[in-house]
């Protein structure tokens, strides 16, 4: 499927343009549902236990409800599974690979990692997944080669979920490495950064990484 599934959440978010594509799903995730308005985008699903929910979009919320569950679903307080863990697993469910999230950055640390989690499990279902707020960009890499995008200028970190990643390779930035092993209890990949004209790419022979892109970010020690 080439369409992306884009969602909005309710952690700390910093407006910024939003590219809607035809072939988009968009989910409105609890909170989130007053922010993709105020930007005017209609979610196509609407998705929560509305705890967070502002109570002025509470006639939209029943309007969503009214039109089944092929648009609306409530899901209860208690769970396993985190507001934006149950938006994923549907966009899973209805083809989508590649997804883009907002509002899950933030003062809430404990909600931060479980949606770097939720990155996680994307990726293992064979996708890839951004946590994406106006200046910094996270998303979890496995093995092979990931390329920084072109148009990216700042600090990129590279830090290890597993015990260790083996045969890292950092080519095309400030600080390279080649076939290294990069581990969980010390931070060597830590704010490294892009250099105008060189292509920047990452490549891992074994493990599961987290990145995290900053942009305009520039180390001043």
């Amino acid at each position: 499927m080439s369409g992306r599934c884009i969602m909005m959440c309710a952690g700390d978010y910093h407006p910024m343009e939003i590219e809607r594509r035809p072939d988009d799903f968009v989910i409105a995730v609890d909170g989130g549902l007053s922010r993709l308005l105020r930007q005017g985008i209609e979610p196509d699903f609407l998705l929560g236990d509305f705890d967070s929910l502002d109570p002025s979009d509470g006639t939209i919320v029943e309007r969503f409800r009214k039109m089944g569950e092929s648009r609306f679903l409530q899901l209860p307080v208690v769970k396993d599974d985190t507001d934006t863990m149950a938006a994923t697993r549907l966009g899973i469910q209805r083809g989508y690979r590649e997804f883009l999230i907002y509002g899950g950055l933030g003062a809430r640390l404990d909600h931060t990692m479980a949606n770097i989690q939720t990155l996680v499990w994307i990726l293992r279902q064979g996708g890839q997944g951004w946590l994406l707020d106006r200046e910094t960009s996270v998303t979890v890499i496995g093995e092979g080669r990931f390329v920084i995008p072109e148009s990216f200028e700042g600090t990129v970190s590279l830090f290890s979920l597993d015990t260790e990643l083996r045969n890292v390779s950092i080519r095309g930035m400030k600080y390279n490495i080649e076939n290294a092993a990069v581990r969980n209890d010390f931070p060597l990949g830590c704010s490294n950064e892009t250099v105008n004209g060189m292509q920047g790419e990452i490549l891992i022979g074994a493990g599961t990484a987290l990145v995290i892109l900053t942009e305009n970010l520039i180390n001043s020690h």
